[in-house]
């Protein structure tokens, strides 16, 4: 997590897919899908895997304009496999492409069981098209949850055919279709004894690249596939029938880890050695995992879904979100305290727990009970204290382990004042510099993201990378007395006081001076492409912005007119600009408000009228006159 407040810098989300090419912008008018075909079979299976799906997939991409090559990608997992790939460049069939096999690895994912079968397939001229056939089968219709129609190029023409047997209960739920042209067919193969469903579509636009976008559930037409129970002639198999059986499944992964409590406990009492209270020793344990161990992803397969050993995860230093909610619940029932694992779906994904599928979380915490209150414990986020959340689980439903049972409760949500970011100066014009005293403290998520920035560099520059922070790479904003609370303490909000010295901040003309009381200007230029901007904008988070600066009026000057208030109050945000003359000094005051992190299309126009607003006001500046 790297995001900047100030600058209000927002999270990329991966899109990933079954099958898929490796290409995502709507702007890539060089290469179309003629026609892709998609085929998906329940069949019986053997004993160890009784229902397997059949995967057939053919596409045909077209070259527009000039002569490239395109990168085909197919993942795989532990619980599928790739059975043959098949080339054909100008109608030939090209053996001489062969694929080949790997890990799957992007950004800080640095193991997964998730596997590519990646080829590059050409594309020699103008008007050339080539085709990759493709055989696939998912050995448990656990893993077989969502079907999407769009691509990463334009699909002139795709059908997505699904045949499913009468002994098998699947429900299919149509998704995002209000929007797109596909049509249904349904048929009964008597001979068969099987139902085939068929969907087509025709000119389905490219899925669009765009940062701080909603999940791909929320926007792009797709089938959720819904696998119930399989009647077969050994007896029925259930799947996913209901929601207590998704959560049975989890339950069972949960008592295979084979979790060595002896360690653990070992370590517990280590971490809060010499601590008696218990909301101490609380804190210890999950500052302690968010310092030590280190965050990252294992994904699809059974280590998508089952937490690592906690043995394992103390001697390795890191785990994904399972082995790192498993060692946090660990350490607290070591210490005799109710820690319970939690899976939750981000708000990255459209779903809750009413649907009984895989497709419906892809995250786990622990919650812990203490004294009649529930607490959330997300220990992938590394710098925010106890009782505070994430804006990605904030307010999103969430299954708690409960023995046999479970429980559905909710994450609380929090609202902007949780994020805090004030910054309070007292300042007097010195020589052309404005000079004085600065205080600024952070909470919740700012507080996040100064702690990931100021931390993600060597401790003997820790004190460097600070102050280009504070001074945001401005070489005439000189920092001296700088003072911290303990940055190591992210249980409470930060608090950084120094002495400034903004170099050039006052300009002379005659007999005036002319200065700005504002040196950050947060969210100045945020303007929203309107002509280009495809989804929603999503905010990291709500954000809350406070500056009051007091200048003292120089002796022998008066103000002249002071620069005009602003007021924006909008149900989503909201921008104040206030100025105020008071016993021969200006008071300053400025709040930011980001109250909804999901900014509809529907509010870009009010939005950028509201920014130009705000731009026009950070222009404006103080004029002082001798007397």
């Amino acid at each position: 997590m790297d995001q900047h407040p100030r600058r209000l810098c927002l999270f990329v989300a991966l899109l990933c897919i079954t099958v898929k090419s490796l290409a995502f912008s709507n702007e890539d008018k060089n290469i179309t899908i003629s026609e892709q075909k998609e085929r998906y079979e329940f069949e019986a299976g053997d004993k160890e895997n009784p229902v397997i799906i059949r995967q057939n997939l053919s596409a045909t991409y077209r070259c527009n304009q000039f002569r490239t090559s395109i990168p085909f990608v197919a993942f795989y997992d532990d619980r599928s496999r790739i059975d043959e790939v098949r080339v054909y460049v100008s109608g030939s069939r090209a053996k001489a492409i062969k694929p080949t096999y790997q890990n799957y690895t992007v950004d800080d994912i640095f193991y997964s069981d998730a596997r590519i079968c990646a080829l590059e397939l050409p594309l020699e001229k103008k008007g050339a098209e080539s085709t990759v056939e493709l055989d696939k089968t998912v050995l448990d219709p656990r893993y077989f949850s969502a079907v999407y129609f769009t691509e990463g190029y334009e699909i002139a023409s795709k059908e997505i055919q699904i045949v499913i047997p009468r002994w098998m209960k699947v429900e299919i739920r149509e998704m995002n279709f209000d929007k797109f042209d596909i049509r249904k067919t349904a048929e009964y193969n008597s001979k068969r004894d099987v139902d085939i469903y068929t969907y087509t579509a025709k000119q389905l636009p490219a899925r669009v690249k765009e940062t701080n976008a909603p999940g791909p559930s929320y926007v792009y037409p797709h089938l959720l596939i819904l696998s119930k129970y399989a009647d077969l002639k050994t007896g029925r198999v259930n799947y996913f029938n209901k929601t207590a059986d998704l959560y049975a499944w989890y339950h069972s992964l949960v008592k295979e880890i084979g979790d060595d409590e002896t360690v653990v406990k070992a370590k517990a009492l280590e971490i809060t050695k010499g601590i008696s209270a218990d909301t101490a020793k609380i804190n210890a344990v999950y500052h302690w995992m968010q310092d030590n161990i280190r965050y990252i992803a294992f994904e699809d397969g059974i280590a998508g879904f089952k937490p690592e050993k906690v043995q394992n995860v103390l001697q390795h230093k890191y785990g994904d979100c399972k082995g790192m909610a498993n060692l946090t619940r660990g350490l607290l029932k070591a210490l005799g305290y109710d820690a319970r694992l939690c899976w939750i779906g981000t708000d990255h994904i459209a779903y809750d727990y009413s649907i009984p599928s895989l497709a419906v979380d892809n995250h786990m915490i622990c919650a812990l009970n203490y004294k009649g209150k529930r607490y959330f414990l997300d220990a992938t986020e590394t710098y925010i204290g106890l009782d505070q959340y994430a804006q990605r689980i904030q307010g999103r439903q969430v299954m708690i382990e409960d023995g046999e049972k479970y429980i559905l409760d909710h994450v609380p949500s929090r609202n902007w004042q949780q994020n805090s970011a004030v910054e309070k100066r007292v300042l007097h014009i010195d020589n052309g510099a404005l000079a004085g005293k600065v205080q600024q403290q952070w909470d919740g998520e700012s507080k996040e993201d100064l702690l990931t920035q100021v931390h993600g560099i060597k401790k003997e520059k820790l004190q460097d990378a600070l102050l280009q922070y504070l001074a945001e790479n401005n070489n005439k904003y000189h920092i001296n007395n700088i003072h911290t609370s303990d940055l190591a303490n992210w249980d409470k909000l930060v608090d950084i006081q120094y002495e400034l010295q903004y170099q050039d901040a006052v300009t002379g003309f005659g007999d005036e001076l002319y200065t700005e009381l504002d040196f950050r200007k947060e969210l100045s230029g945020f303007i929203i492409d309107t002509a280009k901007r495809e989804h929603d904008m999503l905010f990291s988070y709500k954000h809350h912005v406070i500056n009051e600066t007091t200048l003292e009026v120089p002796a022998g000057y008066k103000v002249g007119a002071l620069p005009e208030d602003l007021k924006i109050d909008r149900p989503d945000y909201a921008f104040n600009i206030t100025y105020k003359l008071n016993s021969g000094k200006i008071a300053y005051h400025k709040e930011l408000i980001i109250k909804n992190a999901w900014l509809a299309k529907a509010g870009f126009c009010q939005w950028n009228t509201d920014i130009q607003a705000l731009d026009k006001a950070y222009l404006q500046q103080i004029t002082l006159s001798k007397k």
